[in-house]
C-alpha cells in the first residue's frame, strides 16, 4: 500500500521545513518550489507511491513492468531532466467508462500515464505541506493523517451536541467545474513560482483522449479548457480542495459556526452543515457564494432537515434517529446506509455468479478481501442489525455457490451450515469485524 512507504527522511524535512514557513507566515509566497520537483529523493519516493497504488498504462501503453524491464534509474533520470530543462510536457489522459456501483449506468475513469503520474506525485510532495498550513479543521478529505471515519464520528458529535438542524449539501460536477481562472489565484496567493505554476497549468490543460467502438479516437479540454481539474490526477484532490478551502475559509471569517451554533464538515465536495438553527439562512448564503466562485449547489439533491425526524447519508453512513430497544428509547445514530449495503451484496452477488470457475480457495480469499474492506470502513456507529443482515446474505449466496458447483438439491443447510462455513471453509464474518467508538460520541 501507498500510505505505508515511509518517507525518505531528506524529502520529511523539506515537508516540514515548508510547513512550518507557511504555518508562522499566513501571506508568505514560495518563490523557489520548482528545483524540489526533480529531486532525485522526490523522483525516487514517488515513483515508489505510484507503483504501490498500480493501474493501467495511460495513452503510451508504458506499464511499470516496462520501465523496470528498462532499467528504472535511467527512467527516472531522464524524466528529471525533462522537468529540470522544462522540456517535460503532459500527455493525454486516456478516459475509460466503469461500471458505477448501482451496477447499470457507467462513470469516466481518466488514467493519466505512468510519467505523468510521478511528476505530479512529486508536485504534490512538495506543494501539500504548503496549503496543509493554511487548511482548516472542518476538511477531512485526502488529507495526511485524516481519515471519511473521522468526519463521520465528527458529524455524530455534533448531533449528539445538539446540532439538529443540518444542511445535507451536494455540489454538482464540483471536480469538472472548478473554474481554471479562480483556482490558479488561489494557488498563487501561496505560490510565486512561475515555473511551478506553469506546471500546474498544463495539466489542468491537458486533453483526454477517448475511444469509441470502431477504435477512434477523440479529444477535449486541452488549451481551451476553462475549468475542471485534471481526470484521474494525482495533483486533482490537493487541488479540488485548496478551492474548497475558498468557501470553508468564508464560513469561519463570516462567523457563521458562532452565528449559528454550526460546525461544518467538508470531505472532498462532500459537506454537512450541522446547525443549533438557521440551516435554512446557512443554505441560502452557501448557495451565493458557490455562485459567486463558479460553483452550483444541487438543488434537487441539497435539503435542509431537521435529524430528530428526518435522516442525511455521508460518506455511506446514513445519520438519523435510532430505536433502543431495551428501553423502549430513541437516540440520535448513525449506521451503513441502504446503498453501501446494497453495493456490498451487488459485489458479492458477481463475484459468485454461475459462471464463476475458478478454485474455491481463489474465489473465498477474494471474498474475504471484500468482505474485510466493507468492515474496516463500516466499523463505526450502530453495526449489528447489518453486519447480522450481511452475514446472512453472504451465508446464503455461497451455500448456492457451492450447492451449484455440487450439483445438490435442496438449500443445503445442512451440509454447509453456518459454522462450517464461517469456519473450516474460512469465509469472514462482518459481525466479528472491528468496531470503532468515539469517546465523544457515546
Amino acid at each position: 500500500m501507498a500510505g505505508s512507504l515511509a518517507t525518505p527522511e531528506s524529502l520529511r524535512k523539506l515537508q516540514r521545513k515548508l510547513y512550518h514557513k507557511a504555518k508562522q507566515e499566513e501571506e508568505y509566497r514560495f518563490y523557489t518550489l520548482y528545483d524540489k520537483v526533480y529531486r532525485e529523493d522526490s523522483m525516487a519516493h514517488a515513483y515508489r507511491l505510484c507503483r504501490a497504488n498500480g493501474g493501467a498504462p495511460g495513452v503510451d501503453g508504458q506499464t511499470f513492468a516496462d520501465i523496470e524491464s528498462q532499467g528504472l534509474e535511467p527512467w527516472l533520470t531522464e524524466l528529471a531532466e525533462e522537468v529540470k530543462a522544462e522540456r517535460y510536457r503532459p500527455q493525454p489522459v486516456r478516459r475509460v467508462m466503469i461500471p458505477k456501483p448501482d451496477g447499470v449506468s457507467e462513470r469516466p475513469l481518466g488514467i493519466p500515464t505512468i510519467r505523468d503520474r510521478v511528476v505530479q506525485t512529486t508536485a504534490k510532495l512538495v506543494l501539500e505541506p504548503i496549503f496543509e498550513a493554511d487548511f482548516k479543521d472542518a476538511a477531512y478529505g485526502y488529507r495526511p493523517r485524516r481519515s471519511a471515519i473521522e468526519a463521520v464520528g465528527k458529524v455524530h458529535q455534533a448531533l449528539i451536541e445538539g446540532r439538529t438542524e443540518v444542511l445535507d449539501a451536494d455540489l454538482a460536477g464540483y471536480f469538472d467545474t472548478i473554474p481554471h481562472a479562480e483556482l490558479m489565484k488561489c494557488v498563487a496567493r501561496r505560490i510565486s513560482d512561475g515555473k511551478m505554476l506553469h506546471l500546474i497549468n498544463m495539466w489542468l490543460k491537458s486533453p483526454v483522449e477517448e475511444t469509441d467502438d470502431r477504435g477512434r479516437k477523440r479529444y477535449t479540454g486541452g488549451k481551451k479548457a476553462t475549468k475542471g481539474t485534471p481526470q484521474g490526477g494525482v495533483i486533482s484532490p490537493l487541488l479540488a480542495n485548496i478551492y474548497m478551502h475558498r468557501y470553508i475559509k468564508a464560513f469561519y471569517e463570516h462567523g457563521l459556526d458562532k452565528r449559528y451554533g454550526a460546525v461544518l464538515v467538508n470531505y472532498a465536495d462532500d459537506f454537512v452543515v450541522l446547525c443549533r438553527h438557521g440551516a435554512r439562512e446557512i443554505h441560502a448564503i452557501t448557495k451565493a457564494w458557490m455562485k459567486e466562485i463558479g460553483l452550483t449547489l444541487n438543488e434537487d439533491k441539497t435539503r435542509v432537515l431537521n435529524a430528530h425526524s428526518g435522516e442525511f447519508d455521508f460518506l455511506g453512513y446514513t445519520f438519523k434517529s435510532l430505536y433502543w430497544k431495551p428501553t423502549g428509547s430513541r437516540y440520535l445514530g448513525v449506521e451503513p446506509s441502504k446503498k453501501a449495503v446494497k453495493r456490498l451484496k451487488q459485489n458479492v452477488y458477481n463475484l459468485l455468479r454461475p459462471g464463476n470457475t475458478e478454485p474455491w480457495g481463489e474465489v473465498v480469499e477474494e471474498l474475504n478481501r471484500k468482505l474485510g474492506g466493507w468492515n474496516n470502513y463500516f466499523c463505526y456507529g450502530t453495526l449489528t442489525r447489518v453486519r447480522r443482515e450481511v452475514d446472512y446474505y453472504v451465508l446464503n449466496r455461497v451455500r448456492h455457490f457451492h450447492k451449484r458447483r455440487s450439483k445438490l438439491s435442496g438449500r443445503g443447510t445442512r451440509r454447509f451450515s453456518e459454522e462450517k462455513l464461517f469456519g473450516e471453509m474460512g469465509v469472514l464474518s462482518s459481525r466479528n469485524g472491528p468496531r470503532r467508538r468515539y469517546a465523544h460520541a457515546l
